[in-house]
């Protein structure tokens, strides 16, 4: 299977099933804005936390991983604050 890429504006499942995630580009709503998106290994933010990326005011992050981040649970991504959207490159393990 190929990696894919998901827009998120809202938190939500991304993955029921056991997943990669490769890249992770989180853009903040305002030049001056901090944002934040953190990633479950499980279907809700009651799952196991993964990873919270943070973008520096008004910056764009962008985190490409080398090797892949397992999910075994699937994924569930949580919008924080200050999100104009999030990409996510996965793929179904």
């Amino acid at each position: 299977m190929a990696y894919q890429w998901t827009r998120i504006t809202t938190s939500q499942v991304v993955s029921k099933t056991a997943c990669l995630v490769g890249s992770v580009i989180l853009t903040p709503d305002a030049s001056d804005s901090n944002a934040d998106v953190t990633l479950y290994d499980g279907e809700s933010a009651t799952d196991p936390e993964i990873i919270t990326v943070r973008s520096g005011s008004g910056a764009t992050r962008a985190i490409v991983l080398m090797i892949p981040m397992v999910f075994e649970r699937g994924l569930y991504i949580a919008k924080g604050s200050n999100v104009e959207e999030c990409l996510i490159q996965w793929e179904v393990r």
